[in-house]
């Protein structure tokens, strides 16, 4: 049995043979009516699709060009995709050019998924380091929603160490499966709290083909920008949207201060430090600073973001590319957490980063007279 788990473990990189994926789902004729979404990615860009159940059965059909990590909600209760696609009934999976068959009794999250090759691979790959990452997000977030304020920080604790438990075994999957392309899965989220050195050399580990995948490509350009994002070296020049859509570039701001603002509508830790970010800008915007917010924010919650932008009152300039995590400005700078911020000098050189709380505008009044 172990020997047979570690074969399913190292797939051919693709996505199989035939020229679309088949999505059949079937279910209890008693949601009929339903609808059913999906989000994935394709050659950079956000797919969102949604139907109907008919008859207990619902169905999705595509292309994908590289397997792709993708998400389906079951809205039992018609809510609309704005109350469901973040906290209603779904399940993970990774898409490719193959037949899905999905059998839904009570929920999504425990349905049977049957006939993808990949899908068997993933199960397997799940199985090896203990569950996924959205499946423990998910059920912190379950845990969290009915718990007292005061018991927050002992389930926060609680599943920090697992998390530190999935990266474990995460690290020891990529050092036994060079292979595989969960290995580079792995190491997406085993680079987000592991030094970028060690990181670098479990990537250069990897075989070639699981190197040039999409997320190899962008791992690839993580590790780069640990080596040119740094104090003292010349911010990378870059140019996204604005709310109404008019190019912004970073050289734009030549010789003023610019601080480089990482931030999300969804990202609580963000929008708490929002306050503090505008108090240091009253104070300094007029002495020639300005501050050039870039929003891991995706298609789905654009308007809670433009929303963020005016409840919490932020005067400043505000560009994404509506990405989410593939914001190419945040690929560019190596951003895998947010809130995160650059402090980039009139000549276009980092001075600073991660400026948050008092130290904000005590490092800002260094640069800034």
């Amino acid at each position: 049995m172990h020997k047979f788990i570690l074969s399913l473990l190292l797939p051919a990189i693709g996505v199989a043979q035939q020229k679309s994926f088949d999505i059949q789902g079937s279910a209890p004729v008693a949601k009929n009516g339903c609808k059913v979404y999906l989000n994935y990615q394709n050659d950079g860009k956000l797919v969102l699709d949604s139907t109907v159940v008919k008859n207990g059965q619902f169905s999705f059909k595509g292309s994908v060009h590289e397997l792709s990590y993708a998400r389906m909600v079951f809205d039992h209760e018609n809510k609309g995709s704005y109350w469901v696609l973040n906290l209603g009934d779904r399940s993970y999976f990774y898409l490719a050019n193959e037949t899905y068959r999905i059998a839904v009794k009570d929920s999504l999250k425990k349905a049977t998924f049957t006939g993808s090759p990949t899908q068997k691979v993933y199960a397997a790959y799940l199985s090896q380091i203990g569950g996924g990452f959205m499946n423990i997000i998910d059920s912190a977030n379950q845990e969290m929603s009915v718990a007292d304020t005061a018991a927050i920080p002992a389930i926060r604790k609680k599943y920090d160490g697992k998390f530190a438990a999935m990266r474990e075994k995460e690290i020891k999957f990529i050092n036994a499966h060079p292979d595989s392309y969960f290995s580079i899965i792995a190491l997406t989220d085993v680079a987000n709290r592991a030094p970028m050195n060690e990181v670098e050399t479990m990537f250069n580990s990897l075989s070639e083909k699981v190197r040039t995948t999409a997320p190899g490509k962008e791992m690839k350009s993580r590790i780069v920008a640990t080596h040119t994002i740094q104090v003292g070296l010349a911010a990378p020049d870059f140019e996204q949207p604005d709310v109404n859509g008019k190019a912004v570039k970073l050289s734009d701001f030549r010789g003023k201060y610019v601080l480089v603002d990482f931030w999300a509508s969804w990202c609580h830790p963000c929008r708490e430090e929002n306050p503090n970010l505008k108090k240091a800008y009253g104070v300094f915007k007029d002495k020639g600073l300005e501050v050039l917010a870039v929003s891991l924010d995706d298609k789905q919650t654009r308007n809670a973001w433009i929303k963020a932008i005016d409840t919490d009152g932020l005067p400043w300039i505000h560009v994404s590319d509506l990405k989410g995590w593939q914001n190419q400005v945040a690929v560019l700078y190596g951003i895998r957490a947010v809130p995160q911020n650059y402090l980039v000098n009139p000549e276009g050189k980092i001075v600073a980063q991660n400026l948050r709380g008092p130290e904000l505008s005590a490092r800002l009044a260094e640069f800034i007279h």
